[in-house]
């Protein structure tokens, strides 16, 4: 974590910023946008009780937060799962369960690469809750499936 302090150090000295990770999906035919641990929805706390209920999913089904994917030091109010939890393409995953009136297919595009993390627990989520979920992001497409598999292979 020293050598990606010192460079997120090092780049904020040079001026330069990150981008910030953006899921978008459509719901019932509306366009919706999540930022990284957003929470500008109106339906925002609905979406995080559904993201707490997903995570307790994954943890039964054997899921552990995998931290090497957090590039920075937790704040003091923070966990690895609430960061983990937090990235756009899990609030977008969740608003879909809140508000779809069909989740048997789930389709959200992304601007970043979607990190290990996310992918291996989207995966589960596609199997738990027996639907299909597509995730085009800044590399490939993605297409996982009810039986748990992503269409990558894990190569991402």
């Amino acid at each position: 974590m020293n050598k990606a302090s010192s460079i997120r150090s090092e780049l904020s000295r040079s001026g330069a910023k990150k981008k910030p990770g953006l899921s978008w999906t459509v719901v019932n035919g509306e366009l919706y946008q999540f930022l990284a641990h957003d929470r500008s929805h109106p339906r925002s706390a609905e979406i995080y009780v559904e993201l707490e209920k997903i995570s307790r999913e994954l943890i039964e089904r054997g899921h552990e937060y995998d931290s090497s994917w957090i590039t920075r030091p937790l704040a003091e109010d923070e966990t690895i799962e609430s960061v983990l939890c937090g990235h756009s393409e899990k609030l977008a995953i969740a608003w879909n369960f809140v508000a779809n009136v069909d989740t048997t297919f789930i389709q959200i595009t992304k601007n970043l690469r979607v990190c290990g993390d996310c992918h291996q627990a989207t995966k589960l989520i596609a199997a738990i809750r027996r639907c299909r979920i597509v995730i085009r992001d800044a590399n490939r497409i993605h297409h996982f499936d009810p039986d748990g598999h992503c269409s990558c292979n894990d190569y991402f």
